[in-house]
């Protein structure tokens, strides 16, 4: 199983910008994510084809696992 930490943003335009990070530890608190986030718009990380990365619009933690199926 994995686990991945998507944090969505809005954009200078209004549109959404999402940031996925695989294998996220285990216990991350919300206000590490948002602390991570409020840096990541501070210092101005990132852009996109919609501008600069704004405002927090939300995060949450993704759960996958992959079963292997013989097919040989």
């Amino acid at each position: 199983m994995s686990k991945s930490l998507i944090m969505s943003f809005l954009t200078e335009e209004g549109k959404k910008a999402s940031i996925r990070i695989s294998n996220v530890k285990e216990g991350i608190t919300d206000q590490e994510v948002k602390t991570a986030m409020e840096t990541i718009i501070a210092k101005n990380i990132f852009t996109t084809k919609n501008g600069d990365l704004k405002a927090v619009d939300s995060a949450h933690i993704q759960d996958t696992s992959t079963v292997e199926l013989e097919v040989k």
